[in-house]
């Protein structure tokens, strides 16, 4: 074989294997954003909303990682199947191959998590459990998509409920599952249900402008019923939170780790 035969056998060959590493390499990229689908947020393991309050700790207070922790949260979820136990920061395949999916799935973790303060009941002996989709059959059959939060004083008006977030209120007053209920569409985009409330702190109405830690109402034990209906179970909060996709459709998710990210950000209250 030549010289010549040889350089040209080599740099064949040289080819043929940075040819192969490349595919090798989109390949790889492309099966790691295949977790992204356009409709990943009605998923369940999305709604699952699966954060420990670690995570949450180092994402939002460590000082380790950029303000705009939204989108580390984002790719750390999607780097873990949305069941993450450590934090992934690289978005680049997803930027790369899926740039408007992620951008969207961005804004739906921004709209869950990006605008939480405080514990919704202004008490630190609060219980709650992941109830999220066991059974109800009040209106037919259905699942819980939210979580009951009890107290030990089981007096209805005893509690003050607050608001998770800065925002506006959207819904307020009474449906036959809820109870008298208020909705706050927090700053961020997401939608914080409240129910089954005895009472209202003031006569809100739709439009008006609420600061995290407002209290907006007091536990209760309202609804199943036609408009008054009280007392057809314990005394609870029923949180519930949803995003609005560009649709127009509400989905829920799981308010129980929320729940427990913020946990020890309780509002108090001295009354005299």
């Amino acid at each position: 074989m030549t010289s010549m035969s040889r350089s040209s056998f080599f740099f064949v060959f040289f080819i043929l294997i940075l040819s192969n590493s490349i595919l090798s390499f989109i390949s790889f990229s492309r099966s790691t954003v295949s977790v992204l689908k356009k409709d990943c947020a009605a998923s369940a393991d999305f709604r699952q909303q699966d954060l420990s309050p670690e995570l949450y700790r180092q994402l939002t207070e460590s000082g380790l990682y950029p303000s705009d922790w939204c989108d580390l949260l984002t790719t750390t979820m999607l780097n873990s199947h949305f069941h993450p136990q450590h934090i992934f920061p690289d978005n680049t395949f997803y930027l790369l191959y899926k740039k408007s999916c992620y951008l969207q799935l961005k804004k739906y973790y921004e709209a869950i998590w990006g605008n939480l303060q405080y514990f919704p009941v202004a008490s630190d002996d609060i219980s709650y459990e992941d109830s999220w989709m066991d059974s109800r059959t009040y209106g037919g059959n259905r699942h819980h998509e939210g979580t009951d939060l009890f107290g030990p004083v089981s007096q209805s008006g005893y509690y003050p409920i607050v608001s998770i977030t800065d925002g506006i209120v959207e819904q307020k007053g009474w449906l036959p599952l809820g109870g008298y209920r208020i909705g706050i569409r927090s700053d961020s985009g997401g939608y914080f249900y409240y129910a089954h409330l005895s009472s209202y702190e003031e006569d809100f109405t739709p439009g008006d402008r609420v600061q995290a830690g407002e209290i907006l109402g007091f536990m209760g034990n309202t609804g199943y019923g036609q408009e008054g209906t009280s007392g057809r179970f314990p005394v609870h909060l029923h949180l519930g939170i949803y995003i609005t996709t560009p649709e127009g459709q509400d989905i829920s998710v799981n308010p129980y780790h929320v729940l427990q990210c913020l946990r020890k950000k309780i509002r108090k209250y001295t009354y005299y």
